[in-house]
């Protein structure tokens, strides 16, 4: 049982600290927006001479208009609405590993919506792929007496619903009309090794095998992030203002690294706030040092106000070289948001198709009480927990 009342005094003193924060945050964002407005040539060579090189440790990510167009960094553009398209949207559920009943196992639900619109009508399909895992399939490849984590489980997940968008790829057919494959999350791969060249903008090679399948296809595989927590956009501004000729975060001050990360917690929603709904950001990548050349597989991104918040679109290379074709997936993508209020109808519908109720997993556990040799259903504190004998 929850004191509330202890929790309400912390929560009280933590809530003065993040005020105080978010007053920091205020008085820099209107400097930085500013600074990123009147972007120019000359600014931006100054941050690359900053920044490492290939063979040199990556300090701090930053990013970069895709298109190049410096003076427009800040701008924002109205999205050329799309009626005639097709739109493929994948999401999962699982469940976790209850040990303290007689039959332990879990689930994954994933589900796959496909509607097509035309000027006229529109068609609605759904499939939705159920998984069970039980007895040695419970164990951790890792530690063999170990049974799965809640993250083994979820990257189980994420690989059946990247199987369900490779498959839905594979049998398509070169079409000239719009395709869009939407993904509720990020595309980037944040687990990968931070020093790695492409890191920032590198996906992983289960999506790199999608994109090089969907580029052939003429499909657009796109993720889209609702409330996007990242502060990248920023750190332009701190590079530039550096005093050091090249960056160095080691050799810094602590005031000076608590200076830095005033402008470091400034989120990327906030300085692009001002978009109007239907507006979508310039298209930007992320780096970290110098590099040579884009892989077709790395991740390009821009912020969209959907009506209700300014989400984040990670959006290939692949797509983005062609930009009547990425306007037009925006667009789409848009057209999908105002048809489900502020949020892809198409992946409003995956994931209540793959939710998995409380009565799905009471029918389950039914079903599950044949099975075995054990007498009782389930174990002893949990039998208490039901029954509420306290």
């Amino acid at each position: 049982m929850l004191d509330l009342h202890n929790l309400a005094q912390q929560i009280s003193e933590k809530r003065n600290m993040m005020l105080q924060k978010e007053k920091e945050i205020e008085e820099n964002i209107q400097e930085v927006f500013n600074f990123l407005s009147f972007l120019d040539k000359q600014k931006v060579e100054k941050v690359l001479s900053k920044i490492p090189r290939k063979d040199e440790k990556n300090e701090i990510l930053f990013c970069l208009p895709y298109y190049s167009n410096f003076n427009e960094f800040m701008k924002g553009f109205p999205c050329e609405v799309q009626t005639s398209y097709e739109v493929f949207a994948v999401d999962g559920s699982n469940t976790e590993i209850d040990r303290h009943i007689s039959q332990p196992y879990y689930l994954l639900n994933i589900a796959c919506v496909e509607i097509t619109y035309d000027n006229e009508n529109s068609n609605f399909n759904y499939q939705t792929y159920p998984y069970i895992y039980l007895d040695e399939e419970l164990y951790s490849k890792k530690e063999a007496q170990a049974i799965k984590s809640s993250s083994e489980i979820s990257r189980e997940r994420q690989t059946k619903e990247y199987m369900a968008i490779l498959e839905y790829v594979e049998n398509s057919l070169p079409k000239s009309e719009i395709r869009l494959v939407l993904y509720d999350g990020n595309l980037i791969d944040w687990t990968q090794d931070r020093q790695g060249l492409r890191f920032g903008r590198r996906a992983n090679l289960e999506l790199e095998r999608i994109f090089n399948v969907a580029k052939q296809k003429n499909v657009a595989v796109c993720g889209f992030i609702s409330m996007p927590k990242n502060s990248i956009i920023s750190n332009l501004y701190r590079i530039y203002n550096c005093e050091k000729m090249r960056i160095d975060c080691k050799e810094c001050s602590r005031e000076e690294k608590r200076n830095c990360e005033k402008i470091e917690r400034i989120k990327d929603v906030f300085l692009f706030s001002d978009l109007k709904s239907g507006q979508h950001s310039n298209v930007f990548y992320t780096l970290g040092r110098a590099f040579d050349e884009f892989e077709d597989t790395d991740i390009t991104f821009v912020y969209l106000a959907t009506g209700y918040e300014i989400a984040r679109i990670e959006i290939p290379v692949y797509v983005a070289k062609d930009e009547k074709w990425l306007k037009k997936c925006i667009g789409a993508i848009y057209h999908q948001c105002q048809v489900g209020f502020g949020y892809p109808i198409s992946l409003t519908h995956a994931h209540e198709f793959s939710t998995i109720s409380h009565q799905d997993k009471a029918a389950i556990e039914n079903i599950l009480l044949g099975v075995g040799d054990d007498i009782l259903p389930y174990s002893a504190k949990k039998n208490n927990k039901v029954k509420r004998i306290v």
